[in-house]
């Protein structure tokens, strides 16, 4: 298991993330502000910790019991906190990685 670098730390850390395990030894970035109890994890593509600020990134929400929602993508940290740190609320904050999602499945080619 890779260390997460401290300048990823520090870039989460400021739009509300901590690191916690979440499973076989892993770890992910965690944002769990929501009132119902639901959360999201940032990771790579490879679902591990990332280790640049310039590959894409995933965005998984799940529900308070654990279950998978869904999940969008961004090309780099910079595009998610473009996303992600307008919304001064939780419900905000989702609303813009849903429609940053919706976004990008009708631009997507097998939609046309």
């Amino acid at each position: 298991m890779e260390e997460l670098p401290q300048e990823i730390r520090d870039f989460f850390a400021v739009l509300g993330f901590e690191e916690i395990p979440i499973e076989d030894g892993l770890t992910a970035l965690s944002f769990e502000e929501s009132p119902e109890g639901e959360y999201v994890l940032v990771t790579d593509e490879d679902g591990v910790l990332p280790q640049s600020l310039d590959n894409p990134l995933l965005l998984a929400c799940y529900s308070a019991e654990g279950a998978f929602q869904w999940s969008t993508g961004f090309k780099n940290a910079d595009q998610f906190r473009d996303i992600w740190a307008p919304g001064q609320t939780y419900a905000e904050k989702m609303q813009a990685a849903a429609h940053h999602r919706e976004e990008l499945t009708s631009s997507s080619p097998s939609k046309k």
